[in-house]
């Protein structure tokens, strides 16, 4: 049987692919100067996560679409850091702050993975990826002189996504 893995995937999961493509690109275009575009593709990725999320309660979804759709929210933060680097965020600060965004996601993704909930704890890292792209993009675009200081709501996101704060899902 050829592609099996593919034929594994159902409908909620190609809204994650594209969910994923829109990440993927939104790297490729903070690399092309391209920022505009980039955090749009951000704002994109978590709008897809939303419905994905809604249709696989609704008609249900498979296996794989879990660990796919954690994958895909990982990306998304690691983009939103991506974004911040290119929009000017940078230096020795926004290196630990990016690492400590990625490996907040990571612990957070797989402790939802593992532990089954009905609600969030700790916020959504699409969530905090949109949340802290916005910031950087508003930063970027009326305080320039000032953007370096951005990097604390990085920080910020990276201790909301492993804490205990308790949210619903939408």
């Amino acid at each position: 049987m050829l592609f099996k893995q593919l034929r594994t995937l159902r409908f909620p999961d190609m809204l994650t692919l594209l969910g994923l493509l829109s990440v993927s690109l939104s790297v490729y275009f903070s690399f092309m100067g391209l920022l505009i575009i980039a955090y749009l593709l951000i704002l994109l990725q978590f709008l897809l996560d939303y419905f994905d999320g809604k249709l696989a309660r609704a008609i249900g979804g498979g296996a794989l679409g879990v660990y796919l759709d954690s994958f895909t929210d990982f990306m998304a933060v690691a983009a939103s850091v991506v974004f911040g680097w290119f929009i000017g965020i940078n230096g020795p600060a926004m290196l630990i702050a990016g690492f400590l965004n990625v490996a907040a996601a990571s612990i957070r993704l797989a402790y939802f993975t593992a532990y089954k909930q009905k609600g969030f704890t700790g916020i959504p890292t699409v969530l905090a990826a949109s949340a802290v792209s916005t910031l950087a993009i508003l930063g970027y675009m009326f305080l320039p002189d000032y953007l370096i200081w951005f990097v604390i709501f990085y920080f910020i996101t990276a201790v909301l996504m492993i804490s205990d704060l308790q949210l619903k899902k939408i």
